[in-house]
């Protein structure tokens, strides 16, 4: 914001940088999760999956929709060649149990348990854990400091689940700082099994109706040495936000 005197700007500068280091890891974690998102999406994409020495396609459409505090995402993938599809239907509560179901190629539907969340979403380095959308209120965060992310100076804020919560020991958000895209996550180290698991970097961010959106994420697979096993690709192809014709029929278990 432009001020008329250099005395007033030196003010508001030094005010604002008492600001932003009083900030909590849970006021950031909030400031992300109140940017804007959209109330239906639609979208195509490609996954590569790079996995020892092979490389696997996928072609995946997904459908979400934001009812009320709650998300309903149905991704559709088709492997490539072959053309062999699962189905993944996900409702994600936030006041109760979240429900998430597979339709195999062989077209039978098994409900994911919480047990089962762990497991590789189309033998990607995905888990259907990592379908679910996060509640904030589920974790307690921790401001680690500063550090640059991809290019991005960036917060560093730890999500520690509470118990039953999550199947991960924890995560660590870089949170953009300012500029275009202040407080989105361009990087998220996942720890599992006691040490840094994976790792999620977003690419190509834009803004899409006002929306940050990043047309390419990736999934680096990391050993106890953080040495790289692997990594899964997602880039967007087609996207449209807000598609009137959606709706929550669409997001059935019955209709898998």
């Amino acid at each position: 914001m432009k001020r008329l005197f250099v005395l007033s700007l030196l003010l508001m500068f030094s005010l604002a940088i008492v600001t932003v280091y009083a900030l909590t890891g849970r006021e950031i974690m909030e400031k992300s999760d109140a940017l804007p998102e959209p109330k239906t999406a639609l979208s195509k994409a490609t996954m590569l999956i790079y996995k020892g020495g092979d490389t696997l396609q996928r072609t995946i459409e997904m459908m979400a929709m934001k009812v009320g505090q709650n998300d309903k995402v149905l991704a559709v993938v088709k492997e490539e060649p072959g053309g062999d599809i699962t189905k993944v239907l996900t409702h994600t509560n936030k006041t109760g149990e979240d429900l998430q179901w597979v339709k195999m190629t062989n077209g039978k539907v098994k409900r994911i348990s919480s047990g089962d969340r762990s497991g590789a979403f189309v033998n990607s380095h995905l888990f259907y854990e990592d379908l679910r959308s996060r509640n904030i209120d589920d974790y307690e965060y921790t401001l680690l400091g500063e550090e640059t992310a991809e290019g991005y100076p960036c917060y560093k804020v730890e999500a520690k689940p509470k118990p039953g919560k999550s199947i991960y020991d924890k995560a660590i958000f870089f949170i953009i700082k300012s500029g275009e895209f202040q407080y989105f996550a361009i990087r998220i180290d996942i720890f599992y099994e006691g040490y840094l698991y994976k790792r999620l970097i977003n690419y190509n961010l834009k803004k899409v109706d006002g929306i940050i959106t990043p047309y390419k994420a990736v999934m680096y697979r990391l050993d106890k040495n953080g040495q790289n096993l692997g990594r899964t690709e997602v880039t967007i192809t087609n996207l449209q936000y807000n598609n009137p014709a959606i709706n929550e029929g669409m997001f059935n278990m019955n209709k898998l």
